[in-house]
């Protein structure tokens, strides 16, 4: 799998994984919302391609303080082939590039398989936090 940044003509192919692997999608996945985060964090949104067919996504983010991982998706037909893990030590290489010390995601409690592939590749789960959210209207 060749890795190489994101860019924006890009969206509809990866919006489309996105939607075939289940993800919860909403109005910060808009071309525009996905934009912003392109802006901000070219060098960490990247995607896994095989002979020019985007079949892996992840969206890193770095907010000045702590990296983040947001929308990691590999197309259903190339699962279980090592991909994920691939895509994700490629952006662990680059936060590392970036000295950032900590990163952090986030997952839907309903999303079978996920938290035991996040463990496997050396994650772990905090008993110590809250997720909380606020959507201005």
């Amino acid at each position: 799998m060749k890795i190489e940044q994101f860019n924006i003509d890009m969206y509809h192919e990866v919006y489309q994984i996105w939607k075939k692997t289940g993800l919860s999608l909403g109005k910060s996945d808009t071309k525009e919302e996905v934009q912003q985060v392109l802006n901000h964090s070219q060098d960490l949104f990247i995607v896994g391609k095989i002979e020019d067919k985007i079949v892996a996504v992840v969206m890193g983010a770095f907010d000045g303080r702590r990296g983040y991982v947001h929308h990691l998706a590999v197309d259903p037909d190339y699962q279980r082939l090592g991909l994920g893990k691939e895509i994700m030590e490629d952006l662990h290489n680059r936060f590392t590039e970036k000295n950032i010390v900590k990163v952090h995601l986030f997952i839907e409690v309903d999303t079978e398989g996920v938290i035991e592939f996040y463990k496997k590749i050396g994650w772990h789960s905090r008993e110590d936090l809250v997720m909380m959210s606020y959507v201005p209207k």
